[in-house]
């Protein structure tokens, strides 16, 4: 068993607009160009340049996506060449505050609430349709803001947020009477969002168990996470095929696919006992499963409904990748499981392939304290 160290829990909230003075390290897959002048593997976080204060970053398998106060630059895989960093101007001397990349496009929010799009292959931006009023009725329209302040997409979906926390599947809202989102997370084809009660709804495809419901089932619209009652969820994220969760309190739960231990928990104690979350939940079927990615048959652990996951000290946020997650603890200190094979983790493949359990990630600096923390498909991002 860890035991937690009894850090003083420091509250950050993770909105678009609060912006980052601090150095951004990456590492991991950089077969697209996204660190210029270094090799296709990234095993030592290295620093990235940015200009200004960092509003927002996001990595994708392709491209690294970085808004500042002064800037956005897209570097990667842009306009269908490798190594191409370009600068984002975003035509109404606005600038972006929050930015979400998938493989062939981006999601940018300004600072005047509006979104925009961004296409990575034929490297052209067209500002989206005011799309939020849809919902509204004239009383609403008259009383709630219906500003964008966050988005999320992936090959699959696209989720705008608003001020006043409504959803939409761009372009279409989400019904959720009643009930007032502050976050939400794509995955590759799953969705997460948190009320701000705390509660969790997912939807999309569930055969790897990502959506938390103990089955395998595909869910059209959000459904609540029944195995998260009663705990109150402040942040979340959404892997390729898993899920993660931080609580109010500091606790990590993960569910979803572990074929490379991106969920970070112990099949079995130290004595061999099996895991205690999993004695009592043997009513669900959620033990090993052939499952089809696409058209490769690949064999992993499909885990249905949420587990707890050791970590030695409250957690301030958790992020997702593709096969790898990271979590930033109270005390500054950085975990990460699961997939290795480019460096996500921090640590040459050489001495590390997968990581089942949660492993202490170090910089190199080891003086640095990160304030937040950024997973891509394949890569990782640090802020210091």
């Amino acid at each position: 068993m860890i035991e937690k160290s009894h850090f003083q829990k420091i509250s950050r909230p993770l909105t678009a607009c609060t912006a980052l003075k601090m150095t951004l390290y990456y590492c991991g897959w950089n077969g697209c160009g996204q660190v210029k002048g270094h090799p296709i593997v990234i095993s030592t976080p290295t620093v990235v340049a940015v200009d200004g204060s960092i509003e927002s970053v996001s990595c994708s398998w392709s491209v690294l996506s970085v808004a500042t106060r002064k800037s956005l630059s897209m570097t990667g895989f842009v306009g269908n060449q490798h190594g191409v960093s370009k600068q984002i101007t975003l035509g109404d001397g606005s600038n972006a505050v929050h930015v979400s990349s998938c493989l062939n496009h981006s999601l940018i929010v300004n600072d005047k609430g509006k979104c925009f799009d961004y296409n990575l292959e034929t490297d052209t931006l067209r500002p989206l349709p005011k799309f939020t009023s849809a919902e509204y009725t004239d009383e609403e329209a008259d009383t709630l803001d219906d500003t964008i302040v966050r988005v999320s997409c992936s090959d699959y979906s696209n989720l705008a947020l608003t001020k006043s926390g409504k959803v939409f599947t761009i372009p279409s809202p989400i019904s959720l009477p009643k009930l007032v989102v502050t976050n939400v997370s794509c995955g590759n084809e799953h969705c997460l969002l948190v009320t701000q009660c705390g509660s969790v709804f997912t939807w999309g495809n569930g055969s790897r168990g990502q959506l938390g419901h103990g089955d395998l089932e595909p869910e059209e619209s959000p459904r609540i996470v029944d195995a998260l009652a009663g705990v109150a969820v402040s942040q979340i994220s959404a892997g390729a095929w898993h899920s993660a969760v931080v609580t109010s309190s500091g606790d990590l739960y993960t569910w979803g696919w572990g074929s490379d231990g991106q969920l970070g928990i112990k099949e079995e104690d130290g004595e061999g006992n099996e895991h205690p979350a999993k004695r009592r939940k043997q009513k669900i079927d959620s033990q090993l499963l052939v499952v089809e990615e696409r058209e490769e048959k690949f064999r992993g652990t499909v885990q249905a409904f949420p587990l707890p996951v050791e970590t030695p000290a409250d957690v301030e946020q958790v992020s997702c990748g593709s096969r790898h997650t990271l979590v930033l603890l109270v005390d500054g200190t950085i975990f990460g499981c699961g997939w290795n094979a480019y460096g996500q983790l921090a640590c040459s493949p050489d001495v590390c392939t997968r990581s089942p359990e949660l492993r202490k990630i170090l910089l190199p600096d080891s003086n640095t304290r990160i304030s937040r923390i950024q997973c891509g498909g394949w890569s990782s991002c640090f802020f210091l």
